[in-house]
């Protein structure tokens, strides 16, 4: 990095050097590895279109599944927040995005080891080359998420069968006193509507975003009727009961959400 200031009526360069490595270790453990990374995406991501926004060299789009894991519409909307297209103080509570939460928390409602251990949901996996400009826009685009590594497996194995492989996915944060700084005016929005981010309670009415969940309806589509039934039928509400299809099947749900459309500038963005 070249640093320049005048002194004395001439200009002096100074030269800062940065090494690779600290560059690396400010990025999440998942996403420092060389060679391909495997990224997997339960969301909007679905869609090879929308994966390519954020990664256009990605090779080997498949769809797999994960296991212990839930997907659930339990946290505002940050992105949506920020630019003022969905209001944190709106009483419908429709502002929520998605997360995959780990099912610790469920297994007291499994019968058995088997039944846990199938628990999860389908997902798209693919690889990418990571280069720093890469790291950085994926960061940039889940900076409220924790982003780990799992195992998956490919759609058709037992419960008994070995990960296919491992991968890195967004999971939900653990409390919002671990947000990045660069979040602090999305949060305050919501604290001055007196709420959160995380640890919404299971009964407290929060519903999806029309607009990103019409986003996420339009992606599945795209990536076909296995993804597509798994959104509808392993996705859940906030209260971790009610799936994505009961809610769209009920109080003209869906036909309010699929006509809902994002500013003109994001079109391409939440479009599927």
């Amino acid at each position: 990095l070249l640093l320049t200031r005048a002194r004395k009526g001439r200009r002096e360069h100074l030269f800062l050097c940065i090494s690779s490595t600290n560059i690396m270790a400010s990025y999440p453990e998942a996403l420092r590895g060389e060679g391909p990374t495997t990224i997997l995406a339960y969301g909007s991501l679905l869609s090879e279109q929308s994966a390519r926004v954020t990664f256009p060299h990605l090779t080997d789009f498949r769809l797999v599944r994960v296991r212990n894991l839930r997907r659930v519409f339990a946290h505002p909307h940050m992105f949506l927040i920020g630019r003022d297209i969905v209001d944190p103080s709106d009483p419908s509570l429709r502002l929520a995005s998605l997360s995959a939460e780990e099912v610790a928390s469920v297994a007291k409602e499994c019968t058995s080891p088997a039944e846990e251990a199938a628990a999860g949901f389908v997902v798209a996996a693919f690889d990418v080359m990571l280069d720093d400009v890469q790291r950085e826009a994926f960061v940039e685009r889940e900076r409220a998420y924790r982003i780990e590594v799992v195992p998956y497996y490919d759609l058709d194995s037992d419960v008994m069968a070995m990960p296919k492989g491992r991968g890195a996915i967004c999971l939900a944060g653990r409390s919002d006193e671990d947000l990045p700084s660069i979040l602090d005016p999305v949060v305050k929005k919501l604290k001055s509507a007196g709420r959160s981010v995380w640890h919404w309670r299971y009964d407290s009415g929060l519903l999806p975003a029309d607009i990103y969940l019409r986003h996420c309806m339009l992606a599945v589509k795209k990536a076909g009727p296995i993804a597509e039934q798994s959104f509808l039928e392993e996705t859940f509400l906030a209260d971790r009961v009610t799936t994505v299809a009961e809610y769209l099947s009920s109080d003209g749900n869906e036909e309010r959400i699929m006509a809902a459309r994002p500013p003109q500038d994001l079109m391409k963005r939440f479009n599927g």
